[in-house]
Parts: structure tokens; C-alpha cells; sequence
């Protein structure tokens, strides 16, 4: 909040946005009103509910109880859905997000990076709009494999309104909007299998997630304005990154989270979300694979998603060497295993901390099942 501000300036902000309490209140006092209404607001803003896998959902508030005093800055190394940066963020720390996948990253530029852009109607009604200069390549080379033809015209539409956007944080929060519901319109909420439009047409299936043969139109218009609400401003130099974090440059923060792909669990997550790629970076010159239609010669390959992962984690610990804290997040059933995992710490920080929890139910990856840990290291 710009303190230079004058009492009356202040007044018509509080009329504006409804803060009760500042008559008779000096100038201080109403800036202090107003950044705890803002704090508040910030804090109780909510993250469109993920479905993505390997998601921390269940864990968010775990993680953040046990960030350690003196924190100001963390790096989410492997951002994924975006919703623990997006927490670190509610809790005013600067967040440097970073995710090897250009979906993951658009999700942070919209949410993390940017502070207070948001889609407003004239930018959604040009969105909506027939755009008689779009290309065919959804409609040509994916129409009835994960959406319907019509489906398919739509998104080629939509791509080229997206892009006439001149807004960064606009486009970002369009992007992240059709992606969201691409997911959400698809069984099982990946793109590994060719049985999508068959599945929506038998009523077992369908009805265990009605969204899959909801109207498209209307999902991502409700997405846009889910993402919109979820646009907070913690006044800090927050930035999104598209990178692989073993080739990345060297970050200066006070913590590192890493929630990397758990290895030897199938953590292939550019085949499962092949598609998003394609759609955001719309690879339209590129020759698709399988039946599934994977542009695998541009899908970035991450050493984390082998089976043996030892080397990665190897690379990565001695990237973030001089980072004061770590904390990572793994699982019992992933390779290395706990005994390992340590040795390799113990050789960059001497003290570990380690909290446990059960997992009782699968959470939605594959390979990580019912009765296994969730791991969190706390490193220093």
C-alpha cells in the first residue's frame, strides 16, 4: 500500500471497496485497515481446485506449518498444478515458480507472477468470438480422439483469439482457463488413452463425472472467472519460469520446495499431459506419434521421470547447495528409497527433519497407492 497517499485518498479506497471503521481514524490507521482488509482478502482467496496429478491439495497445509522462521523467499522447483506456489504466495513470501511444462508455467504467470490483471467481459466476448483467419490444426488431427469435432473447431478458434490478447497476464489466465477445462472434460483427467469420446457416450461412465459432456463454452467461461477471483496481489517480485531446473539459472532464495516426479512410479507427466502442450504451444508443424497423437519430438524429457533417478536428484542437490533450507516432498513407494534419499542429503545439509503421513486413499497418481508415506524433508 503507498503510504504517500492522503487521508481523503485513502477515505474514497475504503468507501470503495467497503471497509467499515476509518471514520475519526488518522492516516496510519486507515492504512492499517486497509492492508489487513487486503491481507485478508488475500489470504481467503481460493485456487481453482486442481485435478492434476500428483497434486498437494490434501497436504498444502502440512507443508506450510513447517516452513521455518526467517523465510521471506522460497522456490517452488517443480511447480506442477500451481497451488503450493499459489499458497506461499497467500502467505506473502516471494515465490519464484518453476515447472519444466509450458501449461504448468502459464498456470504461475497467471497466478504467481502477475498481481492484479485480470479477463474482463470485452476481453472474453472477442474471445467467444468467430475469428474467420483461425487455422484447422485441433480440428484436423484431433477431432473425435479427445473432443468432438465441434469441440475441436472451437479450440482452434479460441487459440486465435488468445494470442491477439497483447496482455502477458491475459493471455496467461486464458490459456490456464482452457486448460483447466480440457482437463476436467476428460475421464481419468490425462491424455494417455484414445477412449475419451466413447466414454462419453456410455452412460456408466459419464456419470461418474457429468463435466465430460458439459458444454465447452460454458466450462471455460466458468473457469475464467474462477481464475480471475483467485488473482491476489502479496506486493511482492514473484516470477514463473519455464525451465528445466537441472539446466535453470541459479536461484538466490531462502528455501527450495521440491515436489519432483516420485521415481519408478510411472511420473511421465509430459505423456500424460501431451495434449495441453500441443494445445498452448499449438504445434501445428509437427508430426504427432501413436494414437494418442504425442509430439514427442518437442515434449521436454525430464531425468526425474526415468526409473533411475539417482543421478537427477544427485545434480539437483548440488545445484541448491547454497540454499539455506530445503524442504521435498516423496513418497515410500518411489526410488531412491528413504535410506538413500538421506545419505544423498546428508551430503549438503547435516540436519534433517522428517514428517510422515499415511496415505490412506490413492491420490490420484499412478503407483502411488493406499498405505504408503508422504514424505516431507525438512533440510538445513
Amino acid at each position: 500500500m503507498n503510504s504517500d497517499k492522503t487521508r481523503q485518498e485513502l477515505i474514497a479506497i475504503c468507501k470503495e471497496k467497503s471497509i467499515k471503521g476509518y471514520s475519526g481514524k488518522t492516516k496510519d490507521e486507515i492504512l492499517e485497515l486497509l492492508e489487513n482488509s487486503i491481507l485478508n482478502v488475500q489470504k481467503t482467496a481460493k485456487f481453482p481446485i486442481p485435478q492434476y496429478l500428483g497434486s498437494k491439495t490434501k497436504y498444502i497445509e502440512h507443508i506450510l506449518k513447517y516452513i521455518p522462521d526467517g523465510v521471506e523467499s522460497i522456490l517452488d522447483a517443480f511447480s506442477g498444478s500451481g497451488i503450493v506456489s499459489y499458497s506461499f504466495k497467500q502467505q506473502n513470501y516471494k515465490v519464484i515458480s518453476n515447472d519444466i511444462l509450458s501449461y504448468n508455467a502459464i498456470i504461475t504467470k497467471a497466478l504467481i507472477e502477475n498481481q492484479t490483471i485480470k479477463l474482463d467481459n470485452t476481453d472474453v466476448e472477442m474471445l467467444l468470438s468467430d475469428n474467420p483467419l483461425k487455422n484447422d490444426f485441433i480440428e484436423r488431427e484431433f477431432s473425435n480422439l479427445y473432443y468432438t469435432k465441434e469441440e475441436c473447431i472451437f479450440l482452434d478458434n479460441l487459440y486465435s483469439n488468445i494470442i491477439k490478447l497483447e496482455n502477458e497476464y491475459k493471455r496467461a489466465l486464458a490459456f490456464t482457463s482452457i486448460g483447466r477445462t480440457l482437463i476436467r472434460k476428460i475421464l481419468f483427467a490425462y491424455f494417455c488413452h484414445t477412449k475419451a469420446i466413447e466414454y462419453r457416450n456410455d452412460e456408466k461412465h459419464w456419470k461418474r463425472n457429468p463435466a465430460i459432456n458439459s458444454d465447452i463454452r460454458e466450462l471455460f467461461k466458468q473457469y475464467v472467472y474462477e481464475y480471475n477471483n483467485a488473482v491476489i496481489n502479496n506486493n511482492k517480485h514473484n516470477k514463473s519460469y519455464n525451465t528445466d531446473i537441472l539446466s535453470s539459472q541459479i536461484f538466490e532464495v531462502d528455501l527450495v520446495y521440491m515436489d519432483p516426479p516420485y521415481g519408478g512410479m510411472h511420473a511421465d507427466y509430459n505423456g500424460y499431459y501431451h495434449f495441453l502442450e500441443t494445445y498452448i504451444n499449438y504445434l501445428k508443424d509437427e508430426q504427432l506419434f501413436n494414437k494418442t497423437k504425442q509430439p514427442k519430438n518437442k515434449l521436454p524429457k525430464s531425468k526425474f521421470a526415468k526409473k533411475d533417478v539417482i543421478m537427477a536428484f544427485e545434480e539437483l542437490f548440488e545445484k541448491c547447495k547454497n540454499i539455506k533450507y530445503w524442504m521435498i516432498s516423496y513418497n515410500s513407494n518411489a526410488n531412491p528409497n528413504k535410506e538413500k534419499f538421506i545419505e544423498m542429503i546428508q551430503k549438503y545439509k547435516k540436519n534433517i527433519d522428517i514428517k510422515e503421513i499415511n496415505v490412506t486413499n490413492n491420490n490420484g497418481g499412478m503407483g502411488l497407492r493406499k498405505d504408503s508415506k508422504e514424505y516431507l524433508f525438512i533440510c538445513y
